[in-house]
Order: C-alpha cells, then structure tokens, then sequence
C-alpha cells in the first residue's frame, strides 16, 4: 500500500496576540486509573501542540506613512510537548515540508498552543468566549530522527516558565494550555487496544480527535543499511517498528499523539496513513483511475511510530 504522510498546509489568521499566560486548571489534571474517551481528551488537550509557519510580510507603504502588516500562519501539522524545559516532538517531514511552501516574506517556525475553549465565561461583569485561538512561539530543530520521521524541538520561550497573565480573575487565571505528556513505557501495547489521535487536521483551527482501537503493534519496514567499516555493498537489514491504528487520520494529523484512551499516555506518534487503490465495481477488482493516473483513498489505517524511539531521542538530550 501507499503510505501517505499527513501535513497539511493553509493559512490561518491570527486570532489572539502572542500573549502568555499563568498554569490553567488544565495543568492540574491528574491521570486516574482507566478512563473514557471523553476524560481521556481532556486529559491530553494540554499537551498537544500546532505546529505552523509564521510568515511576515514586508511593510507596505501609502505615501509617507509605512504600513504594518498582520503575520499570517500556515498550519503545517501537530505535535506534543515532551519536556518542562520548553520541548515538543513532530514527526521530522512536518517541519521540512515548509520549505517548499511558496510564500514570500520571513517565515519562522512555530509552535501554538490553545487557549482555553470558554462559552459565557464571566469576567468583571462581562461575559467572555473563546475558542480556535492560539499563542504562538518561535522554535528550532534541535535533532532529527530520519529513520523514524521525528523531530525535536525547542521553544525559544519555555511556557512552562513564562509568567506573564492573559486574563486574571479575582480566584483564578485563564492562560494558554500546556503540559508535559505523559508517555507510556516503551513496552509493545496490546493488539486491539483503544486509542486515539489528536492534531489539527484538514485546516482545523480547534483540536480534533479520531479513535479506534490498535490494528497491530508488529508491523515493520526493513531497509538495506550499509555495514561500517565494511566492504561497499555489504548491507544488512535495519528493521523499524511501527503500530497500525484503526482509525481515520487526515493531513495535519502528522506529527500529533497516538495515546492510550484508558491511560492518557502516548504510545506513538501519528505519522501518516496507507492508501487504497479504488477499484470499479463491476466484482473485476481493477483499479480505478482519471486518465493515466490511478485512484486512491484513505485506508482507514494510520500509521504510528513508537514512542519508544521518541524516548530515545530524549534521551540523547538528557531530558526527561
């Protein structure tokens, strides 16, 4: 089959100022022992990340006066923060695929982080709602895992760290969602396991998820490596795991977090999706196709990496 990596890119516009803001009661959340979709959610909501483009445009100018310009933000995919130190992980294509986007202007990368989604939420006599709306801070690739497709990376400004206020109440603060993810253990999961992925697809500026249950935990690909130090063309196979989800992801799903519904903890990272071909439907099975080209679509098969190899790359950095 093919396999489809899921990034999507559109532009967004800005919908809050990049303010920051104090720990919300998101921060608070404490796992318990077996949850339901619905808590399991609102357990990981804190953590999940968009990951987008920042793009500024040269001023213009209207006789002597220079106008601003607004940033607009190209939604590239999703990912979840991993460290208190200001760290996040994508999947590796996300944040290389903005490359070729062909934007003029300066671009950054950027990491969003929601503020929380409020509906007649009461303030000093007004009445307040939010939702779909991001602050946004500029990050590096600190370190790649080509292998696997992941990417980690820092936050220029640590959330965790960052005390500024965005709406302060007489007993409480509304601020940004963060929390670190909690990551299962690099353990095989179960076959059949629930689970779930969250991420901003398909141009969604709300957080979307899609849950299924664990197809399989033993899928693989394997890839001729070159031996060091030997003769050329003395290759054995580098084998890599990778988990099947049945379930339905969507490009800007890359990048965002496989977790377990009944722990609230990430096995993998979303990565993409097989593809399968569209056949007539006259029971002759032949592939469906516009011209010379031949028809796909969405398997309904998403594919995970382990998060396993997202441990491992933490700990090449020394975080925990």
């Amino acid at each position: 089959m093919l396999r489809i990596p899921v990034v999507v890119a559109s532009v967004l516009v800005l919908l809050s100022p990049s303010t920051q803001a104090q720990q919300s009661t998101a921060d608070r959340l404490k796992p318990i022992k077996k949850m339901a979709l619905p808590q399991a959610i609102e357990f990981m909501r804190p953590s999940v990340v968009q990951i987008s483009l920042r793009v500024v445009q040269s001023p213009g100018t209207t006789g002597p006066f220079q106008l601003p310009t607004k940033p607009t933000f190209v939604n590239l995919g999703s990912g979840f923060l991993v460290s208190a130190d200001g760290y996040a992980v994508t999947a590796r294509h996300v944040v290389h695929d903005f490359q070729a986007i062909p934007i003029e202007g300066h671009k950054s990368l950027v990491v969003g982080l929601a503020l929380p989604n409020l509906e007649n939420y009461k303030s000093g006599g007004a009445t307040l709602s939010i939702r779909a709306s991001f602050t946004f801070i500029e990050c590096e690739v600190v370190d790649e895992d080509v292998r696997h497709d992941l990417a980690l990376l820092k936050l220029k400004r640590n959330p965790f760290t960052d005390k500024a206020i965005l709406i302060t109440m007489p007993k409480e603060t509304v601020g940004y969602l963060r929390r670190v993810a909690t990551l299962s253990p690099p353990t095989r999961p179960r076959d059949g396991e629930a689970i779930a992925v969250s991420g901003y697809p398909l141009n969604q500026t709300v957080l979307i998820t899609t849950s299924g249950n664990l197809a399989s935990s033993w899928a693989y690909d394997s890839v001729p490596a070159q031996v060091p130090g030997a003769p050329p063309g003395f290759v054995v196979p580098d084998t890599a795991d990778f988990y099947i989800g049945d379930m339905h992801v969507n490009p800007g799903n890359s990048g965002g977090p496989a977790f377990s519904v009944e722990q609230g903890k990430v096995i993998g990272v979303c990565v993409g999706y097989d593809m399968a071909p569209v056949v007539y439907g006259d029971g002759n099975h032949e592939q469906a196709s516009v011209g010379n080209r031949p028809l796909f679509s969405n398997s309904g098969l998403a594919v995970v990496i382990p998060v396993r190899y997202v441990i491992d790359l933490l700990k090449k950095h020394n975080l925990k």
